[in-house]
């Protein structure tokens, strides 16, 4: 079995994003356990414009955004991939501007709402897709920081809420002298991957990496000498 996997790298860094070294070890662990291509987009190097609320992806052209831009890249893409991949790191609280707006933008993809609960029905070409999200940021730990973001992903997806990972940490993830503890956090992520293709995520080895790299204290040491540095 091989499936067609779409990574949105959704760092306003691009490549040189940290969390996308978490994606890129997950969606090897993906490939190892059942095959299958990857085509990434740079959604910083996207021309996606906002939403403009006008709904005519319900009323005028169901299924089709009215604005032509990038976005239809990503709507081909995503249409055409069985397991989708979004990474991006927190700053703020929740997903950084692009990925946020690409969000937004993914409205055409849902039915229009019609009463009852208030969520949105998934249009033909996206059902039967698996999706993951991958997040890392800067505080030393998670708590506290992805609630807003679990929570929106649950009002997006409920009652099929997707697995996000999420790495505190970030800044730690490109240090030289930390190599041998990021490859550890990296092997763990490849397993969940491998998990994740063929059934679920352990819920203890998904615990284990999203803990953090080294302690508070040694954290924000270094942390604070690398900004000087800077």
């Amino acid at each position: 079995m091989s499936e067609s996997i779409l990574l949105l790298n959704g760092s306003p860094r691009g490549r040189g994003s940290n969390t996308l070294l978490a994606a890129n070890a997950l969606i090897d662990g993906v490939r190892e356990a059942i095959g299958g291509e990857t085509r990434t987009l740079e959604l910083n190097s996207l021309r996606i414009s906002p939403c403009r609320g006008c709904f005519g992806c319900w009323d005028v052209t169901p299924g089709q955004c009215v604005i032509r831009d990038d976005m239809q890249t990503v709507y081909e893409a995503a249409a055409g991939a069985e397991i989708i991949v979004s990474s991006f790191p927190v700053y703020f609280f929740g997903m950084p501007g692009p990925m946020k707006t690409l969000t937004d933008r993914m409205l055409p993809m849902m039915k229009a709402y019609d009463g009852g609960p208030a969520l949105h029905r998934v249009r033909e070409a996206m059902k039967g897709k698996r999706f993951l999200f991958v997040s890392t940021c800067g505080f030393h730990t998670t708590e506290g920081i992805y609630e807003p973001l679990r929570a929106q992903l649950k009002a997006i997806f409920d009652p099929h809420t997707p697995p996000l990972v999420a790495i505190p940490q970030a800044e730690l993830m490109q240090v030289p002298q930390m190599r041998e503890i990021v490859a550890h956090r990296l092997n763990l992520l490849r397993e969940l991957g491998r998990q994740f293709a063929v059934g679920a995520m352990d819920e203890a080895l998904l615990a284990e990496a999203q803990k953090p790299l080294i302690l508070e204290r040694a954290y924000h040491r270094l942390v604070s000498m690398m900004r000087k540095d800077r």
